[in-house]
This record gives structure tokens, sequence and C-alpha cells, in this order.
């Protein structure tokens, strides 16, 4: 028999995997590493199992139950105690370990169950909760002491790959601690996924598979089991084609209150376990993103919820016990979703309150995972109930002023009409298709039908013009880009709801049969010999017909634009049509507003208005008054010769502007000399002055001696640029330094 009592030995430090141990067995020396099968003691290692109910109270069983459990306590203490190879090894190669470790969570009491009443029990089943979690606690531990320990590479490698941790174990922890463990739980979940990001993988094919789960609860409730036709779901719920029924059932299995308590549990299991998931390790936030998770939750609220109530009714018994623990877990799971929902945007709102980086990013993903809830109007009225969105939006317009006000903007306004809608004034907040709690089931059924018909009333019922008219607008408003009949055709398809639309539209996700129509068709109107032909049955094949002046589609004709026979014209010829001054005659009474119309009567050519605008009025003329003649003005008068001389230079440049052909032809009438003739004719003349017997200067002739890039040929001047240059280069610069040198010598100036 081996001695598997051996110390362990690790002088040098080195990780467990690289360990090897000297055991001696019966003489025969032998090298064994420290992670080996050869460390697992043959020891029975039992599964956790429920503890008796108080209903089905069997005489002796607690004391049964208690002496195995105890054995299973004893287990964990004795796995604890281990050394860290020894644990470890056990952990890994023995068959029944992890079953062990894994059964309690499976079958532990989750936290919306009531703790157990005998107090025994309790006690032991809380001992046994704790030493559980100190064990998983252990398995994420790397280094125990200097010479016990074990690099992250090797661990986390041997976690994934011998299935210590999965993702359903996980959630089990989360579900089992991360409710009086939260903190705790981050360290280890945080520890989890940072060793081994594979994880993260598992993850969404996990969230996947709770994506199923979800769209199999939602078609067992909304199946009818009485006909083969597929449930009465929107277009908008995709997936049901991809889930089938499992194979040890029978298609024509009515759902009865059992299996619809079976379907609840699971619900309100799987929500509260992705609730403290979120809740304990924020970063799994980027998964739910990635899996488009939101969606699912908020068709899960929409068409499961309220039909779980519906079921209920159906094939519960409210005399039953069970009822009220349904109807209980109904709500639970309820108030689950909402907070998960809540838990996704709480990891974008901490990001944007603490400054990270890429604060818009966040911001954006915010208002992304509102506009995937605002697809359902259930859900967000519920939501918005229990947290206000508007409280949520104006903490981050202040902590981020560049936030997009459309869509914010756009959110509250589908909430307010959501919330002021003549479906939700029907209910109360938080009702989810559950109307009312009376005991009576006769009114409660009447009130049921009562409202769905109202419902059903006011979702067929079809809006007038002007409510249409106003639809459109309200969409349009948001995306002016769309035509207004693309709009109608929209809002037609989705029940006239322009929130629905909106949201469609920006997420890309319209029908199919909206996609094949031109987003900018205008409206077209009605043709109204349509209407006459479906009506009448008479089919008219006329160029004027539906004109303007058809009597037989409209009663409205105006008859003062009729005329029978020839009409007389109001002018004969062309010289009546100028000689009818009546529109200029009309057209005094506008002008005379601007007072640039007066009569003829009032107006004189020989008026004086010099004196016009002093305070005093004009001298009155008199015959009698000896002061000087009445002088024509200059402007008024032919020039004369003699009136005015002017200097020689003067009199040059007017006579060469005489000789040179003018530009434009000045009228001599002018009260004054335009300044800028008069400065370009100066301009001119001494130009001219300065030319006369004034060589200009040679021009500079080229010294270009580069030419161009070679291979394309130079020019003659440049060759002779160069031939001067080569020639005369020893007269400049440092050139000729030999004659130079020689002078210098001759002067004593340098040795020789």
């Amino acid at each position: 028999m081996s001695d598997k009592k051996v110390n362990f030995v690790n002088p040098d430090c080195l990780p467990v995997e690289h360990v090897t141990l000297t055991v001696d067995n019966a003489g025969v020396v032998r090298q064994i590493p420290a992670l080996d099968p050869y460390w697992v003691e043959d020891r029975l290692l039992i599964v956790y199992e429920k503890p008796p109910l108080d209903s089905v109270m069997v005489f002796g069983a607690v004391d049964t139950w208690r002496a195995s459990m105890t054995l299973y306590l004893d287990n964990l203490k004795w796995l604890l105690s281990l050394e860290h190879h020894r644990f470890w090894s056990v952990v890994i190669y023995h068959p029944k370990c992890m079953d062990a470790l894994v059964s309690f969570l499976q079958e532990s009491n989750p936290p919306y169950m009531p703790p157990y009443e005998n107090t025994e029990v309790q006690t032991l089943y809380g001992d046994i909760r704790k030493y559980i979690f100190i064990v998983f606690s252990r398995l994420i531990t790397n280094k125990e002491s200097k010479t016990e320990w074990m690099t992250k590479e090797h661990m986390s490698a041997l976690i994934y790959n011998k299935f210590v941790f999965t993702i359903p174990i996980l959630w089990d922890l989360c579900l089992e601690y991360g409710v009086d463990n939260k903190q705790h739980m981050s360290r280890l979940m945080a520890s989890v996924f940072t060793l081994q990001p594979q994880y993260e993988t598992d993850a969404k094919t996990a969230l996947a598979f709770v994506t199923e789960a979800f769209k199999y609860i939602i078609l067992q409730v909304n199946k009818d089991y009485d006909s083969d036709e597929p449930p009465n779901l929107p277009e908008t719920f995709n997936g049901f084609s991809e889930i089938h029924r499992p194979g040890n059932s029978k298609h024509n299995d009515k759902l009865t209150f059992n299996i619809l308590q079976d379907l609840i549990i699971h619900l309100l299991d799987t929500a509260m376990t992705l609730r403290l998931f979120l809740e304990v390790y924020p970063k799994s936030v980027k998964v739910f993103r990635e899996t488009n998770f939101v969606n699912s939750i908020v068709q899960m609220y929409e068409y499961g919820i309220p039909m779980l109530y519906t079921k209920l009714k159906e094939v519960g018994d409210r005399r039953s016990t069970g009822y009220p623990a349904a109807e209980r877990h109904i709500a639970m799971a309820r108030g689950e979703l909402v907070d998960m929902f809540r838990e996704v945007l709480a990891h974008y709102k901490n990001a944007i309150f603490s400054g990270q980086d890429n604060v818009s990013l966040y911001v954006e993903q915010y208002l992304s995972a509102m506009m995937d809830a605002l697809s359902e109007r259930l859900f967000m009225r519920d939501y918005n109930a229990c947290y206000p969105v508007h409280e949520d939006i104006e903490m981050l317009r202040q902590a981020y002023p560049e936030i997009d006000t459309v869509k914010t903007d756009f959110i509250l306004q589908a909430i307010y009409s959501n919330l002021y809608d003549e479906y939700s004034t029907n209910q109360d907040a938080m009702t989810n298709g559950h109307y009312g709690s009376s005991s009576d089931s006769d009114s409660d059924s009447d009130s049921d039908s009562e409202l769905e018909s109202e419902v059903e009333n006011t979702d067929n019922k079809i809006p007038d013009h002007l409510k249409q008219e106003s639809l459109i607008t309200e969409v349009r408003d948001i995306l002016p880009h769309l035509g207004d009949g693309f709009i109608l055709k929209c809002l037609e398809h989705y029940g006239f709801d322009s929130a629905k639309v909106i949201n469609r539209i920006f997420e890309d996700n319209l029908d199919l049969c909206l996609k094949d129509i031109d987003p900018s068709l205008p409206i077209i109107p009605e043709d109204p010999l349509d209407k006459q032909f479906l009506e009448t049955g008479v089919a008219r094949l006329n160029v004027f017909d539906g004109d303007e002046f058809d009597v037989m589609v409209r009663d409205d004709v105006d008859l003062s634009r009729i005329h029978d026979g020839k009409k007389k014209s109001k002018y004969a010829d062309l010289k009546d049509v100028l000689a009818d001054k009546s529109e200029v005659r009309n057209m005094g009474d506008f002008y005379s507003k601007y007072s640039l119309v007066c009569d003829d009567s009032m107006y004189s050519d020989e008026y004086d208005d010099s004196y016009d605008a002093m305070a005093t009025p004009a001298p009155v003329s008199d015959n009698t008054d000896m002061r000087r003649p009445f002088v024509t003005p200059r402007a008024l008068r032919g020039r004369q010769d003699g009136d005015y001389e002017e200097s020689s230079e003067e009199s040059s440049e007017e006579e060469e502007e005489a000789q040179q052909p003018s530009s434009s032809s000045r009228n001599r009438m002018d009260f004054c000399v335009n300044p800028e003739e008069v400065r370009a004719r100066r301009e001119a003349a001494w130009q001219a002055r300065r030319g006369k017997g004034h060589r200009p200067p040679p021009t500079p002739k080229s010294t270009d001696v580069t030419g161009k890039p070679k291979g394309q040929g130079q020019e003659k001047e440049v060759l002779n640029n160069r031939d001067r240059k080569e020639k005369h280069k020893s007269s400049r610069a440092n050139h000729n330094r030999r004659s130079g040198a020689q002078w210098k010598r001759s002067q004593g100036m340098m040795p020789s």
C-alpha cells in the first residue's frame, strides 16, 4: 500500500504544476507530480438532497436527511482541510467531487422561496451553504502561500478545460449568494472572467439559449391547443418557426396548472438569476448588448406576462393553495424583468456620471437601449411607473450637455403618449394585463371582457382626416426626408402608432412589405372616377373626365366661368389696348402712399425749389426789388465761350481727351463731372507725358544654367550661359587660388 502522507516540499517556490514530489513505496522511490490522481483518496462523496417538505412529511424523514447531510458537511470540511496540491488533485481527478459541489447549487433553496420552518433543518442548511461558498472561493485563489501557488495561466486553463466553472455554475452562484454576499460575489465573478475571457463567449451562447426559452414560454401560453393554427402573435416577434416541442410531449397536450407552475417558476428563476448576474458583474452588460437581449426582455414582458395571468385564471383554482403562490411568482417575475433592464441602464449611467473615457459612446448606448425598449408600450409604461425616465434623462443632460436632444425628446414623447393613451388610462400601473384582484370571479371576467373589447375598438379605430394629417406631421417633424405617402403606408401598417413607426425607421427594422416602397412616395389623392365606378359600375372614358367642370363628379361647379356662345372681346385691335389707361390710373392710389405721384395741376417746371429746405419762405418775385437779377443755373443753360478758363495743363488734357474716343459719353447737362472719370483722365495724361523721350530699361538677360531635366534637351540660351560661366569662373569667388598663393609667397606673407 502506498504511503500518501508525504509532506509537500517546495524549497524553490515553484508553481504547483512544476513541482514533483518524491514518494517511497515499499523501497521503490517514485517522482510524482504535485497535481496527479495519485493524491486522490478513496472517499465516498455524496450529493446534496433537498430536505423533506412539511406537507409530505414522513416519520423519520428529517432524521434521515440530517444524518445524510451531516456526512455531506463533513466531506466539505475534509476537502477544505487538504493541502493545496491535494485539494486541487481531488477537485480535478475525483469523479464525484464536482458533482457533489454542483448538486447543492441545483437543489438549494432559491431566494424567492421561504426558508425552512424546521429550525434544525435551516441551521444545517445554513452551514452547508457557508462551506460550499468557501470551497468555490478557494477554487479561484491561485496563491495560498509562498510555496503553495499556481500560475494564473495554468489555473485559467484548468478551471475552463476541467469544467470547474461553467456559465450555469456561475449563474447558480449568483442566484444563491448574490443577494446577501454581493461584494464577495463581485470579486469572484471578476476573477473568473479576468482569468479566462473565454467565459464571455460562453455567456453569449447561454443568453441565446435563454432567449429560446423565453420564446418557448410565450409559445406555450399563446398557443390554442384546440386548433393546429400557429399562435396569434405580431409580426415583430420572430423565431417561433425554429422552436420545437420536446420529443416526449404530445402535440395535443393541453396546458395544465402544474405545467403552468413550472413555466412560471422557470421564468422567475431565470429572470432573478440574470438580474443578480448583472448586479454583481456589471461588465456583463456588454454581452447583453451584443446578443440584443433587451428585445427578449421586452417581448417576454409584452406577450408572456399578460398571458400567464390569463392562463392562470383559466386552468387555476382560486381556492387551491398553489394559486396565490403562482400569482405572487408572476408578479415577482415582472419586477425582475423590469429590474434587469434597470441594471442595464445603470451600467451606462454610472459610466457617464463617473466621467470615464468615451462618455459619448455610453450616452449613445443608453439611448439605444431605451429605443429598443420603446418597441412595446406595456413594458415602458410599467418601467416608467417604477423608475421615471424623465428624471434619468434630465440627469444625463446635466452630465453631458451634448446629448442628442432629438432622441431624448422622442423617447419622452413616446412615453407620455403611452401614458395618456386611452388604452393605458383603463388600467393601473404595473397591471400587465392582470385586470383587477377582486375575489368575485364573475365580476373579474366581465371587467376583462369589457376592457378587451374597449382595447380592440381603440386599436381598430380609423382616424379621421385631421388626425391622420397630424400623425403624418408628427413623423415628418423627426424624419423630414420621408414622403407623406410612405409615412401614411407605415402608419396604416402599424395601426397608426407614430412612436412605433419612428422607432422602426430609426432601427431600420421595417417589415418586408414596407421596405419595397419608395421612401419619398407622396400622397396620391383618390381619383373620384374610381369611386364612381365602384358605386355605379359605369366607366366614363373622356379626356375631360374629373376636371373642374365635370358635373358628374362635382356639385360645386363655378357657373361664372361658363359662357354660352361667342364671347365679344373687350378690345378690337392693338390700338385700343394701348389707348386704355385704366390700369395706369388704378396704380395711382398705390404709389400715392409713397408720395411719388401727384396731380398735373400741382406740378410746374418753373417752380424754384432752392429755398424749400430753409426755414424761411422763398422770397416773392417783385419787379421793384433792386437786388441782382435772376441768373439761370449753369446746369440748365448751354455752354458758352468765356464762361470759365482752365489752366494750360487742364486744357491740354481736354484736347487729348477730345482726340481720343471716350469709353462712355458724358452728358454735358450733368451738374458736375464724375470725380472718378477726372482722376482716370489725369492718370492717363500723366502716363502719356512720362513716356515721351523716355527709354524703357533693357530686358534683363537670362542667366539660367540649370535648364530642363536631364534627357529632355537644353535650349541654346542655356548652353551659352553654361559656356559663359565656365569661361569666367576664374575671375570671382574662390577660383584662381594658385596665383593668389604665389603672390602671397612673393610678398613674404607665408613660408615657402
